[in-house]
């Protein structure tokens, strides 16, 4: 699918920032979330925020919320301000190089459809159609602590 971490997750930043109550947000609690590095995404924040996607403050109560509103945002935009390189298909395993079809490639035609079609899809949707497509609100998505106590109240195995 996508070949960028940057370009996933800063759609995951932006639908966090869409579905989340009004105010600031901040980099740890959407780091948090989806289990990456805090850092990782700061840096896509200050990316969108130089492109005009997202806003900042400082603060106890600072943090990012979105520029405006979801239907406003274009997917090509974060591609713009995330990528420098028009993001392209992987055709099979990412990590194995994937199979990249040759100039002398009898399908190749077939697979840069497919790669116009997708890249197109990105630069004509909005953050709105990522919202109206996910399945789930957004909440935090670690998963949750166990309770304690909840070791003795585990059933006992007997012994037959």
């Amino acid at each position: 699918m996508i070949t960028s971490r940057r370009l996933g997750y800063g759609v995951c930043v932006l639908y966090e920032l869409a579905t989340r109550k009004e105010g600031y947000h901040s980099a740890r609690d959407i780091a948090d979330g989806y289990r990456v590095p805090e850092a990782f995404v700061r840096k896509i924040l200050l990316d969108l925020r130089r492109a005009g996607l997202v806003t900042a403050q400082k603060g106890r109560t600072g943090g990012y919320r979105l520029a405006h509103p979801p239907q406003a945002i274009k997917l090509g935009q974060l591609v713009k301000a995330l990528e420098p390189d028009t993001p392209r298909l992987v055709y099979g395993r990412q990590r194995g190089g994937g199979y990249v079809p040759g100039e002398d490639c009898p399908v190749q035609g077939f697979w840069k459809g497919i790669e116009e079609t997708f890249t197109r899809a990105l630069v004509e949707s909005t953050l709105a159609d990522v919202v109206d497509r996910s399945r789930t609100p957004s909440r935090k998505r670690a998963p949750k602590a166990k309770a304690q106590g909840t070791a003795a109240r585990r059933r006992k195995k007997t012994r037959k």
